[in-house]
């Protein structure tokens, strides 16, 4: 009598654990090890959060603790209204949002009709130019600096925002570049057909480049907001009137300052966390575009 031989279970060939070991493994320590640089990126949020949450007495407690325990929202209400009105809060707002509207303006206007320029017109010298202007990018801010301030000192420019604006809508060159990558990849043929349909250069530039560029201006809008909603430097140097200062330069005059009875952490972390607050809102609201933009620009079809 025959008896049936039950197949045991194959075991896996050594190609099948080469597979496995350099597919599945490494992929799942790829997010572990993502996962854990993205909390502690998150953790001085965090903690910044929950200062602005606590009292004075509860930043100074040993040991710290991460959950504020009561949550204390006058902070943000100190904030607004100035620490008593003893600091122009609300003027320094304003101040920020005309000084960053002014230059994600300017910035995206002039650096889209020069990267359209070079993107799309064949001149004398285009290529020397383009190298000449990509070249200034590597130069340090700080080397320019000191002529930079004696030039606009001699004009009378300083405690004003011309030098924090004329020069940023001339000057943003890589914003530039990132425009000519773009505007690269967009087929020369519908020019063509546009031009046939009588549309001048003005025409094809803002009718037909600009609509089939959102990606790229959104992604110029975040940078250039981000950059001037946080710039201290320049605000620092050219303007002295206080009621001309930005919220940048008066988080550092707050901090300075000597008031006697008070905790500034708590004070400092909450006017932080309003900075901060206009900045995470239009990434979330433009990330789709912001990404897509930063890809494209990239590369070229």
């Amino acid at each position: 009598m025959k008896t049936m031989n039950i197949p045991k279970s194959r075991r896996p060939s050594s190609r099948e654990w080469w597979y496995v070991f350099h597919r599945r493994i490494p992929r799942s320590l790829v997010y572990c090890i993502a996962l854990l640089i993205a909390l502690i990126s998150l953790l001085p949020f965090l903690w910044t959060l929950s200062t602005s949450l606590k009292t004075g007495n509860a930043v100074m407690s040993i040991p710290p603790k991460l959950i504020p325990n009561p949550i204390y929202y006058q902070n943000y209400i100190n904030v607004f209204k100035g620490f008593g009105g003893t600091l122009p809060f609300g003027t320094w707002l304003k101040n920020s949002i005309f000084l960053t509207c002014v230059n994600v303006i300017g910035e995206i206007l002039f650096a889209s009709i020069a990267g359209f320029g070079f993107s799309r017109f064949r001149f004398r010298l285009r290529r020397l130019m383009f190298v000449l202007m990509m070249s200034v990018v590597v130069v340090p801010g700080f080397v320019r600096l000191l002529p930079v301030y004696m030039m606009f000192s001699r004009w009378g420019w300083t405690n004003s925002y011309l030098p924090l604006t004329i020069p940023n809508w001339f000057g943003g060159f890589w914003l530039t570049f990132l425009f000519y990558q773009y505007f690269s990849t967009i087929p020369r043929s519908l020019d063509e057909s546009a031009m046939l349909d009588g549309a001048n250069t003005l025409d094809i530039f803002f009718r037909i480049i600009l609509p089939l560029s959102r990606p790229i201006l959104a992604t110029a809008a975040v940078l250039v907001f981000w950059f001037n909603w946080n710039n201290f430097f320049g605000p620092f140097i050219y303007l002295h009137d206080i009621k001309k200062f930005t919220l940048a330069v008066g988080l550092q005059y707050f901090r300075g300052s000597a008031y006697t009875g008070i905790t500034k952490e708590p004070l400092l972390a909450a006017y932080a966390m309003l900075m901060a607050t206009p900045l995470v809102i239009i990434f979330f609201i433009f990330q789709r575009y912001f990404v897509q933009g930063i890809q494209l620009s990239a590369s070229k079809e």
